[in-house]
């Protein structure tokens, strides 16, 4: 076998050639290691295969300080985050610090010996230009909790990544199911397959004689509309009271499957957890939640699914995002994930199924919901949608028709306009924040201006109602969402490279733009949590957007010293703390938030990157 040839980096590290450094000022080397000129010049820790970059004056060391220094910032940067992950690993298998991290306890640095040394790093020649590196300089990462579950966040996903990190700061109730007959958890515990052997029929009649009373239902049902419709469009009135109700209860002669049952039960399970006179996370909750599960498994939902399954799926993800448990935020991914893989299976729009009217309209309507609920978990995850853009031919419906079919119980979701402002907005967000080489400045600002130019809708603050109020809420701001999300990753690397002054940044218009947004989305967030405190704490996707926001304000308050911003950032920052703290009482997402804002000055290096 023939030995491969060494390369000249071995060369020069065994003296067998002229260091780097004096092949580059071609000038005589004596092939030691340091050689002597290097030392003379100061560079001996370049020498052999380092070298100083060329320009005017770079026969001397300190020609290369301000390159060194950026990649002590780098270096500095990605060691912290080594660091942290090494932490959070080694703190499953035991309760003391490990021993490369005891320098940062207080004792003193140490080298280890080389042949100690658990890593070797080599070091990388070339690096990415400027503008490849704006938007995918860092690719992610990988947060691995106490019980070994992985979840991974992309380059958007930062601020969302450093939540879940610490364990929750009171105590959840926790549902003992051994009340329930076996054949239901079984299929429980199942799910989403369906357990062979076990007469589906009989497991049916089981899980219906657990419902609540009718009156139960019906109070629930309404309760899930008044308090989430303005969120979503999945389920209406007419299905949920007109329909489904009178039918699983017997009331009237319709037939129904496992599936129209499931989807009951996880409204009623969604209806309690936002029953503003239960505890925010109840065992009522969680115990038709296991209905649903056993209900839904009932039936395969990968090859008899439609579109009653995917809602249930979906209502399923929002239900385990509003359970308070950071552990099922995976769950709450993983089953929108689903529901969109079934929805390609089933989903093309109505007018091919010759639907009309009415039906046709609710079928596009919650295909937008369902596209929206993907673009917003992609951008906040920083995960890629699973249902691309060039696959949709689901139409947008016309004012025409929500005028003419919408009016059926409170507001549903963003309505017409949110679903136009995601196609022409959202989802080249999500192409240009998540797509594998980052695009120009330039285009950037060209989606900037679409978006601003975007018309905004009438709020309608005469009407009190609930439903109504969060929607001119998440309205208010949807445009500053879609601003900060897109400027975000110029933001920190702007605070990175230019925390001294960020004015003289190529990026110096996305630090403006972002604060503007930051500030816009907090002060709706403040005062709407002011107008329902106690229905504001219970909506985790308003904590983790507010808390992107307070990581931006945090960022400027604390770097940005030397700008002149209005409002100013310190004092922004102090409103969400505060906001963050009375919230923390009843909401786990926002105490898990508030430890974060807190400790954020020394985690700036690692959330914003």
């Amino acid at each position: 076998m023939k030995s491969r040839a060494p390369s000249k980096a071995s060369k020069r590290i065994r003296g067998e050639i002229a260091c780097a450094e004096c092949r580059r000022l071609k000038i005589r080397c004596d092939k030691t290691v340091p050689c002597s000129t290097c030392v003379k010049r100061g560079c001996g820790a370049l020498c052999p295969n380092g070298t100083i970059p060329p320009g005017e004056g770079s026969r001397f060391v300190l020609a290369a300080t301000d390159h060194l220094h950026q990649k002590l910032i780098r270096m500095e940067a990605r060691m912290h985050a080594l660091e942290d992950a090494l932490a959070i690993l080694h703190d499953t298998d035991s309760s003391k610090p490990h021993p490369l991290l005891l320098s940062r306890e207080g004792e003193e640095d140490y080298d280890l010996p080389e042949e100690e040394s658990p890593l070797k790093f080599k070091a990388v020649s070339e690096e990415p230009s400027q503008e490849e590196s704006a938007l995918v300089d860092a690719l992610g990462s990988l947060h691995i909790d106490g019980e070994g579950a992985s979840r991974f966040f992309g380059p958007s996903g930062g601020a969302e990544a450093h939540m879940p990190s610490i364990s929750a700061p009171f105590l959840l109730p926790e549902l003992d199911p051994s009340y329930l007959p076996p054949e239901i958890n079984q299929f429980c515990n199942a799910f989403p397959f369906t357990p062979p052997g076990i007469p589906i029929n009989s497991i049916q009649e089981t899980i219906e004689s657990l419902l609540p009373p009718v009156e139960r239902a019906i109070i629930l049902c309404d309760t899930f509309l008044e308090h989430l419709s303005w969120m979503f469009h999945i389920v209406s009135r007419r299905q949920l009271i007109d329909e489904l109700i009178p039918a699983i209860y017997k009331q009237t002669r319709i037939s129904y499957g496992p599936h129209e049952l499931a989807v009951l039960l996880i409204t009623l399970g969604i209806g309690a957890l936002v029953d503003l006179n239960l505890h925010p996370y109840n065992l009522e909750a969680q115990h038709y939640y296991r209905l649903a599960q056993a209900a839904l498994s009932l039936q395969s939902v990968m090859t008899e699914s439609s579109i009653v399954t995917i809602k249930t799926l979906h209502l399923m993800s929002i239900y385990n995002g509003l359970s308070g448990k950071e552990s099922n935020m995976e769950a709450s991914y993983g089953l929108l994930d689903m529901a969109t893989q079934v929805a390609l299976r089933v989903y093309i729009d109505p007018s091919m199924w010759r639907f009309e009217g009415q039906e046709a309209y609710e079928r596009r309507v919650y295909f937008w919901n369902l596209l929206v609920a993907v673009l917003w978990q992609s951008v906040i995850t920083g995960r890629p949608p699973t249902i691309l853009s060039v696959f949709v031919d689901c139409k947008i419906p016309t004012e025409q028709e929500e005028y003419e079919f919408g009016g059926d119980g409170p507001p549903k979701g963003l309505g017409v306009w949110g679903h136009q402002a995601s196609q022409e907005c959202l989802l080249p967000i999500v192409r240009v924040t998540l797509g594998v080489k980052a695009p120009s400045y330039d285009k950037v600002m060209q989606l900037d201006e679409k978006i601003r130019n975007f018309g905004q809708p009438k709020a309608n603050p005469a009407d009190a109602r609930t439903a109504v109020s969060m929607k001119n809420f998440i309205r208010s701001h949807y445009r500053d969402l879609m601003l900060l999300f897109l400027h975000r990753a110029f933001f920190a690397q702007v605070m990175i490279e230019n925390a001294t002054d960020p004015m003289k940044s190529p990026y110096a218009h996305s630090v403006l733009v972002a604060y503007e947004s930051a500030c816009n989305v907090l002060a709706d967030t403040v005062n709407q949590f002011n107008k329902n405190q106690l229905l504001v704490a219970r909506v985790w996707r308003i904590w983790s957007l507010a808390f992107s926001a307070a990581v931006v304000i945090g960022t400027l308050a604390i770097r940005g010293i030397n700008l002149n911003l209005d409002p100013p950032p310190l004092e922004r920052f102090q409103v969400a703390c505060d906001m963050f703290r009375q919230a923390a009482e009843t909401s786990s997402r926002a105490a898990r938030a508030l430890v974060r804002l807190s400790l954020l000055p020394s985690l700036l290096c690692f959330v914003l990157t």
